[in-house]
């Protein structure tokens, strides 16, 4: 199974067939505006199965879509008033995908810790807008706190698995603030069930052209 994250930075209307060249099983895409407004043929030609997530005041929100013949099974979990959240399942497997707003990884944390329970077989997938370089603006919540959350219920990051590299000392980016190639952070990420046979890859960089983050490929 194919999966791919992306926050496309608003417009999706407009950017909708630059992200289906990954033929993915399953995408996710961040700073959607309503679903309403795609008002394109295409997608609306494509995708076969879809569920949509946005507060109410909020242009953007979250979207999950597939073009394959399986439905896209939304999972209600409480969100606790805290922005993005959605849980679902998708051919026989648990999914979260997220898009961090507001508190960021102090609402991940948050949110992952009352939800613990149900994540045991669950893949996270998202932009949680966090590294654990900014451990010091968050407390007693931190991307470093998340990480041992995670590693409590045996979760891997699949980008560190893969690539050896320690947390805060990545060198594949995943955004470029205002679009900025010298203005590189990781803040995209993929954690897995230790064990899950995967491969984790990005866009390159020409996807700067429409979003300040790059895509994230992830192969199950």
């Amino acid at each position: 199974m194919r999966v791919v994250f992306w926050n496309c930075n608003g417009g999706f209307r407009n950017k909708y067939q630059y992200i289906t060249k990954f033929d993915a099983d399953l995408y996710i895409i961040a700073e959607v505006e309503g679903i309403d407004k795609l008002n394109n043929e295409q997608f609306k030609r494509d995708v076969q199965s879809e569920q949509y997530l946005a507060f109410p005041g909020d242009k953007k929100g979250l979207l999950v879509f597939t073009c394959r013949n399986e439905p896209i099974e939304p999972l209600h979990w409480d969100n606790y008033r805290m922005r993005y959240f959605m849980p679902f399942k998708f051919m026989n497997k648990t999914f979260l995908g997220i898009w961090s707003k507001d508190n960021y990884i102090e609402d991940i944390y948050l949110y992952t810790g009352f939800h613990l329970e149900k994540l045991a077989d669950t893949i996270l997938i998202g932009d949680l807008n966090s590294n654990v370089i900014w451990d010091s603006h968050h407390g007693y919540r931190t991307h470093s706190d998340f990480n041992e959350l995670m590693a409590s219920i045996k979760h891997i990051s699949a980008y560190h698995d893969q690539s050896g590299e320690k947390f805060g000392k990545e060198t594949q980016p995943t955004f470029f603030m205002y679009r900025k190639i010298n203005r590189p952070y990781h803040i995209d990420y993929a954690y897995v069930p230790k064990g899950t046979q995967f491969e984790i890859s990005f866009g390159s960089s020409h996807f700067l052209e429409y979003s300040d983050h790059l895509p994230m490929v992830l192969d199950l």
